[in-house]
């Protein structure tokens, strides 16, 4: 079982369960297509892919070359009903992971078959985008066993909220790619709006800090987000409000360039989150470690003072 990397419109109070179904369709690559001789020498034309039906632009189907070509491994997509039963809306637009034997794994939401090419393609290329950061080296984190919570282990209760912290962060690093290719103008991820309004009258908490941290970084629309920020104050969210702005300024300022650079942005996001200290370490177990590293999360021990005599 892998870990996953999600686009989600921002997620619900209530922690939506990772969605590990290993049953993938196989899709057929496209042969590239052969270069032209010209008296002129000029380079080969640029060959595309298709992935679930949908013919890949020559940048993304280089996505998919590159993810394949470093997993030695043909990655396998499907579209599936992605939120539980009785959601409402469909919250998880894509879902992509490697499994334990290191297979790239893409799930698109059943909703963007009837939503045109160009949608599916987007929410594609943004899985592609993450498993490329797997197939790259980047880490993931998990919390280890004895991390405790109030409500049991942290790996149980807390572990949805340090996935999206690694998404928000990820997606800040192949930004670019999303701007260049106009795919972060063609999925809606605004609907939390209304999601905020309806939870009116619940605990404040940690999904609401990395909602509203998601409407910052992502959102391009001051007044939609001036909006979030009234709902927050009406609702009493007022630590969720002032911690989602405090992470959305490390995210935005963070300058990931390698695999190396996301754990300490990631460690001071988990101190907005959690108002405490975490250490992370390789895990040794970890089956996929020769692909990319699982990063264990242990609470940090307070320093004990000496007594004085």
């Amino acid at each position: 079982m892998g870990e996953y990397s999600s686009t989600k419109r921002p997620p619900r109070a209530k922690a939506l369960g990772a969605a590990f179904c290993l049953a993938a369709s196989l899709c057929a690559a496209v042969p590239p297509a052969p270069g032209l001789q010209r008296v002129v020498e000029a380079p080969a034309p640029r060959h595309t892919r298709a992935l679930l039906g949908v013919r890949l632009s020559a940048e993304v189907s280089g996505w998919l070359d590159e993810v394949e070509a470093k997993l030695g491994r043909e990655v396998y997509a499907e579209f599936a009903e992605l939120d539980e039963e009785g959601a409402g809306e469909d919250y998880t637009l894509g879902v992509s992971y490697l499994t334990g034997a290191g297979v790239g794994v893409v799930r698109v939401d059943e909703s963007f078959r009837a939503r045109g090419a160009k949608a599916a393609e987007a929410v594609i290329g943004h899985e592609l985008l993450h498993l490329r950061l797997r197939a790259r080296g980047y880490p993931l984190f998990l919390f280890s066993p004895e991390v405790m919570t109030m409500r049991g282990r942290a790996v149980d209760v807390e572990q949805s909220n340090v996935n999206d912290l690694v998404s928000l962060i990820e997606h800040r690093v192949f930004a670019s790619e999303m701007r260049r290719t106009g795919f972060d103008k063609l999925v809606d991820l605004t609907n939390g709006l209304g999601a905020a309004r309806r939870r009116r009258g619940t605990e404040d908490s940690q999904a609401e800090t990395l909602n509203y941290a998601r409407a910052a970084l992502e959102w391009d629309d001051a007044r939609l987000l001036e909006e979030l920020t009234r709902v927050h104050r009406a609702n009493g969210w007022s630590r969720s409000l002032a911690d989602g702005r405090r992470l959305a300024d490390i995210i935005r300022a963070a300058n990931v360039n390698a695999p190396g650079d996301i754990a300490p942005v990631f460690l001071r996001g988990m101190a907005v989150l959690y108002r405490a200290e975490f250490t992370v370490e390789p895990d040794r177990r970890f089956a996929l470690s020769k692909i990319y590293p699982q990063m264990l999360i242990r609470a940090r021990r307070p320093a004990r003072t000496r007594r004085r005599r």
